[in-house]
């Protein structure tokens, strides 16, 4: 008889055992289930935004100016002019800017308004420069095309390239400006 008695307490200890640990795994594992459904929601985040497709960046306009202005060097200087069979000092910055879509007005203290100051040591290509050549104010324009170097249209040369700091174009330095 004890032996029976021993089972009887046995069977309803595994019976309930058995119905017991199903439930425990079952609250444990909608949580598993909640953790991955997380981890791969970020992971989708992740590659959606890997892929996503971005704005090519549009190239700096300085290229395109600078390709511009050289290819009038040699025009020869009018006053007033615009192009294409004689420029101003600010009309050739005006037609050098329209070439990389960017609208300038023809003259050179409006010109000065524009953009953002650059100090003289970062000026780059496609920069305006300008110039004090007749009393205060910025007087004349030009386009660098390196870091010393501009294109602008002189009175006394026609479209020519300069240097910035050379003895007269460095006296007569006034600052300079990126437009973008």
């Amino acid at each position: 008889m004890p032996r029976r008695s021993r089972r009887r307490r046995l069977v309803p200890l595994i019976t309930l055992m058995a119905l017991a640990l199903p439930c425990a795994g079952a609250t444990a594992a909608p949580q598993q289930d909640q953790a991955r459904a997380e981890a791969a929601a970020r992971i989708a985040t992740l590659e959606a935004l890997a892929e996503r497709k971005q704005p090519k960046p549009q190239p700096a306009p300085g290229a395109a100016v600078v390709k511009a202005v050289r290819a009038q060097i040699g025009d020869p200087y009018v006053y007033g002019g615009s192009g294409p069979h004689g420029f101003d000092c600010s009309g050739l910055t005006r037609h050098a800017f329209a070439r990389a879509g960017i609208k300038l007005p023809h003259n050179s203290q409006a010109q000065a308004e524009l953009g953002r100051k650059v100090a003289r040591e970062h000026i780059r290509r496609g920069d305006l420069v300008f110039f004090s050549t007749a009393g205060p104010g910025a007087s004349h324009v030009g386009i660098a095309v390196s870091g010393d170097t501009v294109v602008s249209a002189t009175s006394s040369g026609g479209v020519m390239e300069h240097a910035i700091g050379d003895e007269y174009w460095g006296a007569h330095y006034a600052t300079a400006r990126r437009v973008s």
